[in-house]
């Protein structure tokens, strides 16, 4: 404890003890006050401390959150991660899907509750005996069709026609079951409806099959179908339900485009599982 308060006045410390006490009275207070000055940069410091470890935890959480948004988002993202990791990332939608494909064939998607038809329609496509056009078969709604501007006669040259089975002599390929009494498909019109597998996320279109993969959903099976190869227009690979329907009044040859059965070529294709001149069987199956 100091002899006099270092708040006393020097006047005040003289006239109790003399000019020895005060020099004493002003050095302990300096002292004191170099103490305390001491433990206050000791506060400080210890004060900048946890705050650091304050804002080290938050920038810790921070990045825990930004990273688990991230892999919330993974499966939305346009481009994939280039972070490299250990093991696939697997992600689950209960009760959520939207795997799309095309029953060619039908008018009907199926009958169970976890299919939505999107819409029904006739197949169609670039004409078989042209060079130009498009390489693929579009399923063409045939209800509520509507029109922005147009203009009615010819200007580009570009059409877009029906569709036929082209199955002569192979009546016994496609069921006639759903043909309303029909003996053949031959001729008729293709037609189509697009789907929706409302628990299921992914399509596949394996060829030469008849039966999906463990764990995948089989919605049909049939026949590849395509152009023929010797025409001049081109066209892609379709998986043609094997029970086909068949709409009554659209037998007539008109051509268009036009839907073979694919046969294997043994020899540029491996022999042993391929034998040529067999027809190439086909399944849709979502997961």
């Amino acid at each position: 404890m100091l002899p006099y308060s270092c708040s006393d006045k020097p006047a005040r410390v003289a006239g109790r003890g003399g000019k020895v006490l005060v020099v004493l009275t002003a050095v302990l207070c300096l002292a004191a006050v170099g103490v305390i000055e001491h433990k206050m940069r000791g506060y400080e410091a210890g004060i900048q401390g946890l705050k650091a470890q304050l804002d080290a935890r938050n920038d810790a959480a921070l990045r825990s959150r930004r990273a688990a948004d991230e892999d919330s988002m993974t499966p939305f993202r346009d481009h994939p991660s280039n972070r490299p990791s250990s093991r696939a990332i697997q992600h689950d939608f209960p009760g959520q899907g939207g795997a799309l494909f095309t029953r060619w064939g039908r008018e009907v998607c199926g009958d169970s509750k976890d299919l939505d038809t999107i819409y029904t329609g006739v197949a169609g496509g670039s004409n078989h005996g042209k060079h130009g056009g498009g390489s693929n078969y579009l399923c063409l709604p045939t209800r509520n069709v509507t029109w922005d501007h147009y203009s009615p006669a010819a200007q580009t040259k570009n059409y877009l026609y029906g569709s036929e089975f082209q199955v002569h002599g192979q009546d016994d390929f496609f069921s006639t079951v759903n043909a309303e009494g029909i003996a053949t498909v031959a001729d008729y019109d293709v037609p189509c409806a697009v789907c929706r597998a409302k628990v299921r996320t992914s399509t596949v279109m394996i060829p030469a099959r008849t039966s999906c993969p463990n764990d995948w959903h089989k919605e049909y099976q049939g026949y590849l179908m395509s152009g023929h190869e010797t025409h001049a227009g081109r066209t892609e690979f379709v998986c043609v339900d094997k029970y086909p329907d068949v709409a009554i009044g659209t037998y007539e040859s008109k051509d268009g485009a036009l839907f073979y059965l694919v046969e294997a070529a043994c020899g540029s294709l491996p022999c042993g599982p391929y034998i040529s001149g067999r027809e190439i069987t086909c399944v849709v199956c979502t997961k």
